[in-house]
C-alpha cells in the first residue's frame, strides 16, 4: 500500500492527537499521588521551613547543637557526582569555622542509608549528617537539581541559597560566610541570637 500525501498529513494529525490525549492522561494519574505539599520556591530572606529543622532534629533536643548558629544545611546524594565531589570542602569548612558561630549539616537524599553512611566513613566526613530516605523533606522543598545548600540564620531566615557544587573550603566562601554573621550581629543588635 502506497501513502499519499494526503494520508501521510492525516496520520501525522492522527499521532499528534493520541499524543495529546496520552499527555493528558499521565498529568491526571499525577495529579492522584498523595505527595508532600510543595513548598513554594524559598527565597532568600524568608523563614526557612520549621518543618525541615524539627525534621532535622528530631523533634527532639538533638536541634540544640545548632540553635544560636548559623545552619549551613547541604542537601546530597551519593548518586550524584558533585555532591560527593563537595562533601570533602564542606568537611573543611565545617572544620575552620568557629563552632560558636556556626555549623555545618548534611542530609542525604539516598534510599540506602547505609551506602550513605559508608560514604561518609570511607571519606572521613565526620560533621552531622541525616537521612531523608523517603525524600519527603527533598519533595517539600521541590528540589530539582543537587547539591543543594541553604545558609539559615539562628532565626530561621534563610540567608543565602546555593544550587550545585561549590569550593566551600575557600577563601571566598569563608568570607561570604564570615560576611553573613557580622550582617546578622548588626541586624540583631549585636548578636543577642546568636550564643559567642
Amino acid at each position: 500500500m502506497m501513502l499519499t500525501p494526503q494520508c501521510s498529513v492525516s496520520l501525522v494529525f492522527c499521532l499528534r492527537r493520541v499524543t495529546v490525549v496520552c499527555l493528558l492522561l499521565a498529568s491526571l494519574a499525577a495529579c492522584d499521588k498523595a505527595a508532600a505539599p510543595a513548598i513554594p520556591l524559598l527565597m532568600e530572606g524568608q523563614a526557612f521551613p520549621s518543618s525541615m529543622l524539627d525534621f532535622i532534629s528530631g523533634g527532639s533536643d538533638a536541634g540544640q547543637a545548632w540553635q544560636g548558629k548559623i545552619l549551613v544545611l547541604n542537601i546530597w546524594a551519593t548518586w550524584c557526582p558533585p555532591c560527593r565531589r563537595e562533601m570533602p570542602d564542606l568537611e573543611h569548612l565545617s572544620k575552620i569555622l568557629d563552632p560558636k558561630r556556626f555549623v555545618v549539616i548534611g542530609l542525604s537524599v539516598d534510599a540506602d542509608a547505609l551506602l550513605a553512611s559508608e560514604f561518609l566513613l570511607q571519606n572521613g566526613i565526620t560533621f552531622g549528617n541525616f537521612f531523608d530516605q523517603d525524600g519527603k523533606m527533598s519533595r517539600q522543598l521541590a528540589l530539582k537539581v543537587y547539591p543543594e545548600t541553604f545558609v539559615i540564620a539562628p532565626d530561621r531566615t534563610l540567608l543565602r541559597r546555593m544550587t550545585g557544587l561549590h569550593a566551600w573550603g575557600s577563601p571566598e566562601m569563608v568570607s561570604m560566610l564570615e560576611g553573613l554573621y557580622q550582617a546578622q550581629q548588626r541586624t540583631n543588635g549585636g548578636g543577642t541570637n546568636v550564643r559567642k
